[in-house]
C-alpha cells in the first residue's frame, strides 16, 4: 500500500470524521452508520497491513463457483469432508504462510481455513504467495443468513470476483442488487462468465459481449469480463495470472479503501449540497451596507462634521467684524458641555429608529435567505438562528461601528494665515476710513494745511483694506466650504468603511460563520 494513497485515504477519513462530528440532523442516519462503519473497516484493513491480499469468489447459486475455486486453488477444499463448512460460512484458501490475523478479522471460522502450500508444489504456487482466497455463500440462497454472510464478506474483501454461468449472468437481482451498487468498485472486481463449456465458440463469444454491454449500463467500465470452465479448465491460467498480477501490485486493499471512501465522500457531499457564498459576497450586500449607514446616522455625523468645521473654520478666518457678531449663533453640536469635540460629534448621532431598524432587518433577511436557498433544511436553520442573534444586536452593532471610527478635528494651516490676513485688511480699512475723516476735517477747517499726497494714502489705505477683505473673505469662503466638504467626506467614507465590516464582521458573521462551517465540510470531502 503505497504512501500516496494511504494519505488520501486517511485524508478522507478525516473528512467523513469531520462530517460525522456535525449536528445529528446534517447528516442521515443510514449514512452516518454506514459511514461509521467504513471508518472502522478502514482502520482495520489497514492495521492489518499488505502482505495479504483478499480476493474472494461471489455468485449464484449453480454458478459453478465452488467447483472454479477449486480448480483455481488446485485442490478439492470443498470436498474435504467434515472440513467443509455449512454453507453460510465461507471457505479460504491461503497461499504462503501467516494471514490468520486477516481470517479472523473476516470471521473465517478456523475449519474453513486451507494454506495452500505443500512439498509436492514446489515453486508452482510462489506468484501467489500472499494470496487469501475465499468462496463465498451463494448470495441468492433462501436463507437469510447465507445473503447476509456474503454481503457482509463481499463489503470486507479487497477484490471480488463474480461468477456467473450462462443461463443467469444477465439476472436483474445480481445487477440491481450488487453491481450497479458497487459501481464505484469496478476497478476492484472482476466477472467471470463460468461454465463456458456448455456454449459454442460463437455463443460464448455473443454471451461475452452482451455481459460487457450490461456492465456499462450498470456503471462498471472498468471491470474484466473472462470465461472459464472448471469443467475443461478453460481460462483457469489466465484467472490465476490475473490474481498474480494483482498480488504483484500490492494495490487492492488501498485501491478498494479509496474507492469506498471516495464512494462515501460524495454520499456526504449530495446531502450536504454544494457550497455557496456568503451573504457579504452577493450583489446585495451593498444595499444592505448603505441602509445600515443609514440606520447608524452616518449622514447625520458628516452633516454635523461639516457644520461645525464651517463654525470653526469662520470664527477664525471670516470678515473680523462680522466673525465678531456671530460669536453667539448656534452651536452645531448644541449646548452641550464636559466633553470633548469628538465626543459631541459622536452625541449627535440621532438614535436608530424602529423603521431603520425594520428596514435592516429585512434586507439583510432576504440576503440571508437568497445566499442559503440552495442548502438543505438543517443549514438553512442554523442560518436563520444566527440571523436572530446577529438582530437582537443590531443598535449595539451599528454603535460600536460608529463610536469605533477616529474623527479627525481638522484645523488646517491656511487658517491662520487667513486670519492674520483679515486683521491686516480690516486694520488697513479702519485706519484708511478714519484717517480719510481725518485728512477730510483737516482740509476744511485749515485749507492747504496738509499736502495733497495725504489723501492718496488714506484712500489708498482704505481701498487696499476693503478689496483685501472682499478678495481674502471669497477665497476663505470657497476653501471652507472645500474644507468642510473634504472632512465631511472623509467621515462619510470612513463610517461607511466601518459600518461595511461591521456587517461582515458582527452582523453576518454568525451567519457566514454557518456557510464557512458547510463549505469547510464540504471541501474536506473533496
Amino acid at each position: 500500500m503505497n504512501d500516496s494513497a494511504q494519505s488520501e485515504i486517511r485524508r478522507l477519513a478525516e473528512g467523513i470524521r469531520h462530517s460525522l462530528a456535525l449536528d445529528p440532523d446534517k447528516v442521515s442516519p443510514d449514512v452516518r452508520a454506514d459511514a461509521q462503519s467504513l471508518l472502522e473497516r478502514a482502520d482495520d484493513r489497514l492495521d492489518l497491513g499488505e502482505d495479504f491480499t483478499v480476493v474472494a469468489f461471489a455468485g449464484s447459486t449453480g454458478s459453478g463457483k465452488s467447483s472454479l475455486f477449486n480448480a483455481v486453488a488446485g485442490l478439492d477444499i470443498a470436498r474435504v469432508g467434515v472440513r467443509r463448512p455449512t454453507t453460510s460460512r465461507p471457505t479460504a484458501c491461503v497461499w504462503g504462510e501467516g494471514g490468520r490475523e486477516i481470517l479472523d478479522w473476516l470471521k473465517v471460522p478456523e475449519r474453513s481455513r486451507t494454506w495452500r502450500e505443500s512439498a509436492l508444489d514446489g515453486d508452482d504456487q510462489r506468484r501467489l504467495h500472499g494470496l487469501i482466497l475465499l468462496d463465498l455463500p451463494d448470495h441468492d440462497s433462501t436463507a437469510v443468513e447465507h445473503r447476509v454472510e456474503s454481503d457482509r464478506l463481499v463489503g470486507l474483501v479487497d477484490v471480488v470476483f463474480w461468477v456467473v454461468d450462462p443461463q443467469k449472468y444477465a439476472d436483474f437481482s445480481l445487477h440491481s442488487e450488487y453491481l450497479t451498487k458497487l459501481a464505484e468498485n469496478s476497478s476492484n472486481m472482476v466477472v467471470v462468465l463460468n461454465q463456458v463449456d456448455k456454449l459454442s465458440p460463437d455463443e460464448q463469444k455473443a454471451a461475452a459481449d452482451h455481459l460487457r454491454q450490461l456492465l456499462a449500463e450498470d456503471g462498471l467500465t472498468d471491470t474484466e469480463v473472462r470465461l472459464s470452465s472448471a469443467v475443461t479448465r478453460e481460462g483457469i491460467p489466465q484467472l490465476r495470472s490475473i490474481l498474480a498480477d494483482t498480488l504483484d501490485s500490492k494495490q487492492a486493499a488501498a485501491e478498494r479503501l479509496l474507492a469506498d471512501m471516495q464512494a462515501m465522500a460524495r454520499r456526504i457531499k449530495a446531502e450536504l449540497g454544494d457550497p455557496v457564498a456568503t451573504p457579504d459576497e452577493l450583489p446585495g450586500a451593498s444595499h444592505l451596507v448603505e441602509t445600515m449607514s443609514e440606520a447608524a446616522g452616518v449622514e447625520a455625523v458628516a452633516q454635523t462634521v461639516h457644520d461645525d468645521y464651517i463654525r470653526r473654520a469662520y470664527k477664525r478666518t471670516g470678515y473680523p467684524l462680522l466673525a465678531w457678531m456671530q460669536r453667539n449663533a448656534p452651536d452645531p453640536l448644541g449646548a452641550k458641555h464636559g466633553l470633548t469635540r469628538d465626543e459631541l460629534i459622536r452625541a449627535s448621532v440621532p438614535a436608530t429608529s424602529k423603521t431603520q431598524s425594520s428596514q435592516v432587518r429585512l434586507m439583510a433577511h432576504d440576503l440571508i435567505t437568497e445566499s442559503v436557498s440552495t442548502l438543505p433544511r438543517p443549514w438553512q436553520t442554523a442560518a436563520a438562528e444566527a440571523e436572530k442573534q446577529s438582530t437582537n444586536q443590531l443598535a449595539d452593532t451599528l454603535d460600536s461601528a460608529v463610536t469605533a471610527v477616529d474623527i479627525e478635528r481638522r484645523t488646517p494651516g491656511w487658517w491662520s494665515f487667513a486670519g492674520f490676513l483679515q486683521i491686516v485688511f480690516f486694520v488697513a480699512t479702519v485706519i484708511g476710513l478714519l484717517g480719510l475723516i481725518v485728512v477730510a476735517a483737516l482740509t476744511f477747517a485749515v485749507p492747504g494745511a496738509l499736502p495733497g499726497w495725504t489723501w492718496a494714502v488714506v484712500i489708498g489705505l482704505l481701498v487696499v483694506g476693503i478689496l483685501g477683505s472682499v478678495i481674502t473673505s471669497v477665497i476663505a469662503r470657497n476653501a471652507r466650504n472645500k474644507g468642510a466638504d473634504e472632512a465631511a467626506e472623509a467621515v462619510d467614507r470612513d463610517l461607511r468603511t466601518a459600518v461595511a465590516q461591521a456587517a461582515q464582521s458582527s452582523y453576518l458573521q454568525p451567519v457566514n460563520a454557518v456557510i464557512a462551517e458547510h463549505r469547510d465540510a464540504y471541501e474536506r470531502l473533496a
